[in-house]
């Protein structure tokens, strides 16, 4: 790795790091990460681009280095590889470093349809369960539930005027198991309303025996959010990613069906939180009854 890391972007690390699917070292006391790209090589330049933007309003993301053909990805034996400098690696993610990230906003105002979005992947996981359902009955006794959760979210997308709403760089999937080498991955981050990553956090931390209701408030209280924002946020809060993620894992045999109790076994505690939203809503926003809800 040396001998590539030195003809590629003229660089002379004594040492080469390697930890899970990583490769690190230290050149003038900088640290920097040469990493497998995983996502579509079609899509490189639009991250780069998105980068730049971000380093150009002061927010220090990890810099990708160019190779010596000024080009961001690195080919070794076929497989795409990225080099960054590595500015932040190593304390967890927190709601501070969320709020604060979710102030940048985007050179586009483009935004995901989550509606739209979400009706797809309901629609193609309603096919695959009818097709594979019997050989997981957790997940056959399970699915319908959440899958009813979802056309909840969807149905209060649906039903909510969209606003002009800036749209802010945001993360593919953050939660706070992550690390701020995560937060700052220019590779994990996406466009979207600024409430996404807040929710992802709340119910990846909920689902992982914390409690959240006091970092819930303390995110209502600091974080600004518009009428648009405060429904989308429960919408996507109403939204079983938790589920749907371990559901993936288990279909394509990584996980095994007994890891989605962690999730059902909390379904009731969660709907108490969901509640409790609602209710704050209505204290003083006019909101699409829910009735299971209210």
């Amino acid at each position: 790795m040396k001998n590539v890391i030195n003809y590629y972007y003229n660089l002379y690390p004594e040492n080469i790091f390697q930890s899970s699917e990583e490769y690190y070292f230290f050149v003038n006391n900088i640290r920097y990460t040469f990493i497998k790209y995983l996502g579509n090589v079609l899509e490189i330049n639009k991250i780069y681009n998105m980068h730049l933007d971000i380093l150009n309003k002061n927010i220090y993301v990890h810099p990708i280095i160019l190779n010596k053909d000024n080009k961001p990805l690195t080919f070794i034996n076929n497989i795409p590889y990225i080099l960054m400098q590595t500015v932040y690696y190593g304390s967890k993610v927190t709601i501070d470093n969320i709020m604060s990230f979710a102030n940048i906003e985007a050179s586009t105002t483009s935004t995901p349809n989550w509606g739209e979005l979400w009706s797809i992947k309901n629609d193609y996981l309603e096919y695959q369960i009818s097709m594979l359902g019997k050989k997981h009955p957790l997940i056959r006794d399970s699915f319908s539930y959440f899958i009813g959760l979802g056309e909840t979210a969807i149905q209060l997308i649906n039903t909510t005027e969209k606003s002009l709403t800036s749209s802010v760089y945001a993360h593919k999937r953050i939660s706070k198991k992550n690390t701020t080498f995560d937060l700052y991955n220019p590779l994990n981050i996406t466009v979207d309303l600024k409430v996404r990553d807040a929710a992802e956090y709340f119910k990846q931390s909920f689902f992982k025996g914390e409690n959240i209701e006091e970092e819930l408030a303390y995110y209502f209280d600091n974080s600004l959010l518009s009428t648009y924002e405060y429904i989308m946020f429960l919408a996507r809060m109403i939204y079983p990613t938790y589920y749907f993620d371990i559901y993936e894992e288990v279909i394509t045999g990584r996980e095994d069906d007994k890891s989605l109790l962690q999730i059902i076994n909390k379904v009731d505690s969660y709907e108490q939180i969901l509640k409790k939203i609602y209710h704050y809503y209505k204290s003083f926003l006019r909101i699409t009854p829910i009735e299971w809800l209210e």
